[in-house]
């Protein structure tokens, strides 16, 4: 018996983590623990306050950036209908996102994800097999499948050879 062409159908639930959110906290409250730390026991008096500043502000501007990235992660479904991808946020605007997610990490447990419409800036999903623990394993077989979506996707649309300048003919030499 043959495997069918493609993954089946499968729509996933999709938002910010509450463990990805204390991970970032975490990582932030020890970058200034150690920057603290660095400040106390390896400066002179002299360059404690330019040192200080310049710490403050790389770490509050790194803390920001990734809360701000926390925040903006995408809250919706992610579905494969066995032609195309769609990341439907459920938000008033444009509509659904169409796209190939990419995965960047895989834990088994966790997905990270990555869904590049045809134009604009990427949407990163973090994926957990607690958000619906019956439809992980289609969900995993639909990302990893072969099958090609309808779609264009974008890499592949922006990587196609560029067109032969010669009117396609070929010279030997």
């Amino acid at each position: 018996m043959r495997a069918p062409p493609h993954a089946p159908a499968v729509r996933y639930p999709c938002g910010r983590s509450p463990a990805v959110g204390w991970a970032l906290a975490i990582v932030a409250a020890t970058g200034l623990a150690g920057m603290a730390a660095w400040l106390a026991l390896g400066t002179a008096d002299a360059d404690v306050a330019a040192k200080a500043a310049a710490g403050l502000g790389l770490w509050l501007s790194c803390a920001a950036a990734a809360w701000f990235w926390w925040r903006r992660m995408p809250m919706g479904h992610l579905a494969w209908d066995g032609g195309q991808w769609l990341l439907d946020c459920g938000a008033p605007g444009p509509g659904p996102v169409q796209g190939r997610p990419h995965v960047h990490l895989d834990l088994q447990g966790c997905l990270l994800l990555s869904v590049r419409p045809l134009r604009g800036r990427p949407s990163w999903l973090w994926l957990e097999r607690r958000s619906d623990p019956v439809q992980w394993a289609a969900l995993r077989r639909a990302v990893y499948s072969p099958a090609r979506s309808k779609a264009p996707d974008p890499a592949e649309a922006t990587d196609a050879a560029p067109p032969a300048l010669d009117g396609g003919m070929t010279t030997k030499t």
